[in-house]
């Protein structure tokens, strides 16, 4: 039976828990441990729920993007827009246009949600390209190949690995390197009976991989550490919400001088459909006893203390200070300077860790000079009023002619 139901708390954790307000350990505390690591779809759940998730994700790949950046040298372009070519001015125009912008931010927000991200890139002729044969040069499912195309790329997708039925799986494997040859994409569409399902050739993909902490391809989510200390802090919440809910439906107290009247009683009243949670005593003294036990009030410091410790361990895992997590305004002046620092220099290194897969983007886009520098996000330090304000400097001055006016008395 425990292990029936430790399988079931998997399940609805993933695709079939989609839409279940249960999460792991609910089932069997067993199934919660911080040893174990959490699935892609637990991740892309909580993530989905979560502020602190999204905050150690898309806070982060928000601030990296915002700025956007300079290139070196400046490339005028003349591409598409509302089915004739136009002369963009800038690069930078053109992927504001084509939506290069907000692919390339959520592949670097689901990267360092999953570890690894990749970018499709495609040329507008992939309704003409042939079919993919497997090993055995089998094709039955007439699903299309994108094989590297010599037609400058127009667009491009961000995809995270196979997840709920959508994302990417890794075809064919080089042997030697281990690097991915080919991608298998799917993409439930709405209302239609059969998936989009096609394949790429590595030659039209850029991976976007978090930074390692491990030996291994890919690169390591950026909410590991923090991800089961979340999970903690919801059940503490929910436990507080269930027992507030409980007292604002009511309590029905009835008195039971022993069990067999008890029994009596409950028989007599039967099932009923009201929303009050009912109780049994023998005496006042044990009444006051259950009330005590129901009612939060003696836990809720207790309860305060520990989301407390488990917010220091999520800002500490996130590189990120308290008042920031908590949405405390930025500033530049004493503790608050070094909270912006300290923040900002994750930003700034996550910047330089993520240059070579945008500038491999903007190559893929025609950019002949990939080089550029990243905008800064950081907020500035005020400047700071001169030693003479413009009041003293009035001041002065009438001083000044005062002392003239004098002089030119005498």
């Amino acid at each position: 039976m425990g292990d029936s139901i430790r399988q079931l708390d998997l399940e609805d954790t993933g695709l079939a828990g989609a839409g279940s307000g249960y999460i792991r350990g609910d089932y069997d505390p067993k199934n919660f441990s911080y040893k174990k690591l959490p699935t892609r779809s637990e991740l892309l759940l909580l993530f989905l729920r979560n502020p602190k998730i999204q905050k150690a994700t898309v806070w982060f790949a928000g601030e990296i993007m915002r700025m956007r950046w300079e290139f070196d040298l400046e490339q005028p372009i003349i591409a598409p827009k509302h089915g004739t070519d136009y002369p963009f001015k800038a690069f930078n125009k053109w992927l504001e246009w084509i939506g290069f912008m907000q692919e390339a931010l959520k592949a670097v927000m689901w990267s360092l949600l999953f570890g690894d991200t990749i970018l499709v890139f495609y040329d507008g002729e992939e309704k003409n390209a042939e079919e993919y044969q497997d090993a055995s040069g089998n094709n039955e499912y007439h699903r299309l190949h994108l094989k590297k195309s010599d037609n400058p790329m127009l667009k491009c997708k961000a995809f995270y690995e196979m997840n709920r039925g959508n994302g990417y799986v890794i075809e064919k494997v080089d042997d030697f390197f281990g690097i991915p040859t080919i991608y298998r994409i799917q993409m439930r569409t709405y209302k239609s009976t059969e998936n989009v399902i096609y394949y790429v050739d590595a030659a039209r993909v850029v991976r976007f991989s978090a930074p390692q902490k491990e030996l291994k391809y890919s690169g390591t989510s950026n909410v590991t550490t923090i991800y089961h200390d979340c999970l903690v802090q919801e059940q503490i919440k929910r436990a507080v919400a269930v027992q507030a809910n409980l007292l604002q439906s009511g309590i029905l107290a009835i008195k039971a001088s022993n069990p067999t009247e008890k029994n009596l009683v409950a028989d007599e009243i039967g099932d009923s459909f009201s929303s009050m949670r009912r109780i049994f005593y023998s005496n006042p003294e044990e009444l006051d006893k259950l009330f005590k036990l129901i009612i939060p009030d003696l836990n809720i410091n207790q309860m305060a203390m520990l989301s407390e410790l488990m917010q220091k361990d999520i800002a500490t895992g996130m590189d990120m200070s308290i008042s920031n997590l908590e949405g405390a305004p930025q500033g530049a002046l004493s503790s608050a300077e070094y909270d912006t620092l300290n923040t900002y220099a994750k930003v700034h290194q996550l910047q330089a860790h993520y240059t070579r897969a945008m500038e491999e983007a903007f190559f893929m886009l025609g950019k002949q000079d990939t080089t550029f520098t990243w905008g800064d996000p950081a907020p500035k330090t005020p400047e700071k009023d001169a030693p003479n304000s413009t009041e003293d400097g009035d001041n002065s001055s009438e001083k000044s002619n005062d002392n003239s006016n004098e002089d030119v008395t005498i």
